[in-house]
């Protein structure tokens, strides 16, 4: 009985009766990568990020500043 293995674009066939790996060639064609899409795809999670981080630190000061306005009153 045979198995079918892919790991790293490669097709590998494994025999259960004799556990021996026979490799097989590449699967897939390579692929033009643009850089300028990489890039700008990396400044658009830096900025949302940024966004994120404001918020929560923001929300963060406000539940604070509520709940030391709630102790002050209730003294």
């Amino acid at each position: 009985m045979q198995k079918v293995y892919f790991h790293n674009k490669k097709s590998i066939d494994q025999n259960i009766n004799t556990k021996r790996l026979s490799e097989v060639n590449h699967i897939g064609e390579k692929q033009v990568v643009d850089i300028n899409k990489l890039l700008n795809r990396v400044k658009l999670d830096q900025k949302n990020e940024t966004k994120r981080k404001i918020f929560f630190y923001s929300f963060t000061i406000l539940g604070l500043s509520l709940f030391g306005t709630l102790i002050t009153l209730l003294k």
